[in-house]
């Protein structure tokens, strides 16, 4: 009865976000150089769906976790700061204006996770790139095995810099994901 107890705890937790990130594996020098090598030949006219959570939790669309185990911090969830996800994203994926590919952009889902002992940060990007009127679905996960935050009170958690970095890679990712789903079919 108790190993059937926690096989159905841990089923449980293998649903949730948070902890398919904390236990996935660490993303490789050659996937990121790939990602940031990758040029896409199409332009992100609108980007929509990253809305900004006002009682966040893991189901919001675009979500921080903050957690660190040294300190007994589970913060819970924050808004991934950025401000404008239009902008960021056409930085993040290096869109090229005068091409005859357009495209909008609905983010489905961000999702960055920090955690420490061991220090790592994660994110996760579920996206739909829509292409004269046909959706094209992409997806990403990233794990770096670094700080993703830093402890800047007795119980709270600021995200460092580098992570917004990862996020827009994270997006990239998605992003060319979706292109090559289009390209499989066109």
């Amino acid at each position: 009865m108790k190993y059937l107890m926690v096989a159905c705890v841990l089923l449980a937790l293998s649903g949730c976000v948070t902890n398919q990130l904390h236990f996935a594996a660490y993303s490789t020098e050659a996937e990121l150089a790939a990602i940031k090598g990758g040029v896409v030949q199409a332009d992100i006219v609108q980007v929509t769906g990253a809305e900004k959570c006002t009682r966040c939790k893991e189901s919001s669309k675009v979500v921080w976790h903050a957690a660190n185990y040294k300190v007994g911090l589970y913060e819970g969830f924050a808004n991934v700061p950025v401000d404008d996800w239009t902008e960021f994203t056409r930085r993040a994926v290096g869109v090229s204006s005068t091409s005859t590919l357009k495209t909008s952009v609905e983010i489905d889902r961000v999702f960055v996770k920090t955690w420490n002992a061991p220090d790592y940060y994660a994110c996760e990007v579920s996206l739909t790139v829509d292409i004269a009127g046909t959706k094209y679905p992409g997806r990403s996960r990233l794990k770096l095995k670094q700080a993703g935050q830093s402890l800047i009170g007795d119980k709270l958690a600021a995200l460092n810099a580098q992570v917004l970095d990862t996020v827009g890679l994270t997006v990239k990712a998605a992003y060319m994901n979706a292109l090559s789903n289009y390209h499989t079919v066109h």
